[in-house]
């Protein structure tokens, strides 16, 4: 895949695990709110849960997250797990019929792998237009509020110091805090509740019908308001509207921003009325109908989005249901755990869709088609026939003994993921040799017998092949990029197939994958020269690119 279908696919993958973990905390934390009540008046629990899921999308583009996922990587194969059945060469040159091994189970899931691998790219296109669709609605939802909050404060008049003073809604206390602090109290005659506008230098919004209300009842809300403002309720209310914008197709965001909101509501409640009678208590409750009544006198039964009869209930306790520290860190405690479970089993997903296009499927090895090819010979009548050595000619013979041994595959499971030569939009070079779909871990063999002569990092071009080990075969070098690990030191002879290390996404990489380059006299040549009939095991992306810029 090329950067972009990879980060769409990413994409994809991310915004569903968000939801996924949305989900589960959401169940969770209104599970447990069941048996222990205090947890819904807790704002710290709801805007720490809401975090948590909007980190939970970031999990697949952190470095090296496959490395700790416990999932088996989903396999997204876009070609048949065997060469064409058309003939398989052996190490020889030889071929032998092929038809009829491929059994028709095989034949459906390299067509499902097909389908699946074409779906994908195209899914996660469609889902970055809906995205973009969707936050472009929430983002004009939240700008038309801006710009309604706005004109309403443009059209409230400011109240002064001595105006304050005068209106008797503000006790001593209140009017010292409100100058040492320089808020601001505007009036307005819009039918709406009292309440803070602004986050970073919050004003507030009284409305003309506040004023018909008792002094002691102006106060007190008045008290709710300030209280809303010592404890920065406006930032909590902020964040959860920012994430509620970016990540709008996840209702989970929602449900626990309304219970955040109703959180706050109840402890500014409490707050006002912690040691006051009940007969100030009741006021208070009179209060909040009436302005309820003002604003809503047909709808629904709410304030601040909270209900009310569910509010006057609250507020004749004398307290809210205490939350012990136990408790709290157990809550912190899964939280955090549902947050290690994404990292877990989401970047296998992400992964899956190995970066820079690399799709896991199983396949042969050249060796393992070379055996089966050469058992279908012995049973079936093979499409070439080779002469009896001792019918050949000489120069034929000594044709053959100078004909170079084609090269071991570096990994067992081979799929080709990109040819040598290709331009790659990662790079505005052309590609210095072959990448092998490896995820992190995968055992790295020796291509054919040779000297080590580098095992690690190498300085050479610019360290982007990162961890690296390099085999010198007597004219010809062999490279391997990208390593996790090494087991083998400068100097050593090495056979063919010797693990000499693991693959890996050190250096320049986009995703683990082993890189091979090799190089005759200090010139590069396609590696691809080195083995017998490697096209067989490339991805139809892989073929297609090639024939494509090559021609």
């Amino acid at each position: 895949m090329m950067a972009a279908e990879l980060f769409a696919a990413q994409w994809l993958l991310a915004c569903a695990g968000c939801v996924a973990v949305g989900l589960l905390v959401w169940l969770m934390l209104d599970g447990a709110a069941r048996w222990l009540p205090a947890l819904r008046t807790r704002r710290g629990i709801w805007l720490a849960a809401q975090c948590v899921v909007a980190l939970a999308i970031t999990l697949p583009f952190l470095p090296r997250s496959a490395e700790i996922n416990v999932t088996p990587q989903i396999t997204l194969a876009a070609a048949p797990t065997a060469p064409p059945p058309a003939a398989r060469p052996s190490a020889t040159g030889n071929t032998a019929a092929t038809t009829g091994i491929a059994t028709t189970e095989e034949a459906t899931d390299a067509a499902t792998m097909l389908n699946t691998a074409q779906v994908l790219p195209s899914l996660a296109a469609l889902w970055l237009v809906i995205y973009a669709a969707g936050l472009a609605w929430a983002v004009r939802k939240q700008l038309r509020a801006r710009r309604l909050w706005r004109g309403l404060l443009a059209g409230a008049d400011r109240l002064s110091p001595q105006e304050l003073q005068d209106h008797g809604a503000f006790t001593i206390a209140q009017l010292r805090e409100i100058a040492q602090r320089g808020l601001t109290v505007l009036r307005t005659s819009a039918a709406i509740s009292p309440m803070l506008v602004g986050v970073r230098r919050p004003r507030l919004l009284l409305p003309a019908h506040f004023d018909t209300l008792s002094v002691e009842q102006q106060q007190m809300i008045v008290a709710h308001e300030l209280h809303h403002w010592r404890a920065r309720d406006p930032l909590c209310l902020a964040i959860a509207a920012a994430l509620q914008t970016l990540f709008w197709f996840n209702p989970a965001l929602r449900w626990m921003a309304r219970q955040m909101e109703w959180a706050l509501e109840l402890q500014c409640d409490q707050h006002v009325l912690t040691g006051r009678p009940q007969q100030e208590r009741k006021q208070y409750a009179a209060a909040l109908l009436r302005q309820w009544s003002a604003i809503a006198p047909t709808g629904a039964a709410a304030f601040h989005g909270t209900a009310i009869s569910t509010r006057i209930r609250h507020m004749q306790q004398d307290g809210l249901p205490a939350l012990g520290a136990t408790t709290a860190w157990l809550i912190a405690a899964a939280l955090a755990s549902v947050l290690a479970l994404g990292a877990m089993l989401q970047p296998a997903l992400a992964y899956s869709v190995a970066a820079s296009g690399q799709l896991e499927r199983p396949a042969a090895m050249p060796e393992a088609a070379t055996s089966a090819a050469m058992a279908a010979a012995a049973t079936a009548t093979p499409l070439v026939t080779a002469a009896p050595a001792s019918t050949a000619t000489p120069a034929a013979q000594a044709a053959a003994a100078s004909t170079p041994e084609a090269w071991r595959a570096p990994v067992d499971n081979i799929r080709v993921t990109s040819f040598f030569g290709v331009m790659r939009s990662v790079l505005p070079t052309p590609h210095k040799g072959i990448d092998f779909a490896a995820k992190t871990g995968t055992p790295v063999h020796a291509a054919a017998s040779g000297t080590i002569i580098a095992a690690g990092p190498i300085a050479e071009n610019n360290g982007r092949y990162g961890t690296t080990v390099i085999i010198d075969h007597g004219g010809r070098q062999s490279l391997y990029a990208h390593l996790s690990s090494v087991n083998v030191a400068p100097g050593q002879h090495v056979q063919a197939g010797q693990h000499i290390g693991a693959s890996g996404a050190t250096g320049f990489a986009t995703g683990p994958h082993l890189h091979l380059e090799v190089r005759e006299n200090g010139r590069l040549i396609d590696p691809a020269a080195m083995f017998t009939n490697l096209d067989a095991y490339a991805t139809p992306r892989a073929l297609r690119i090639r024939r494509l810029q090559k021609g």
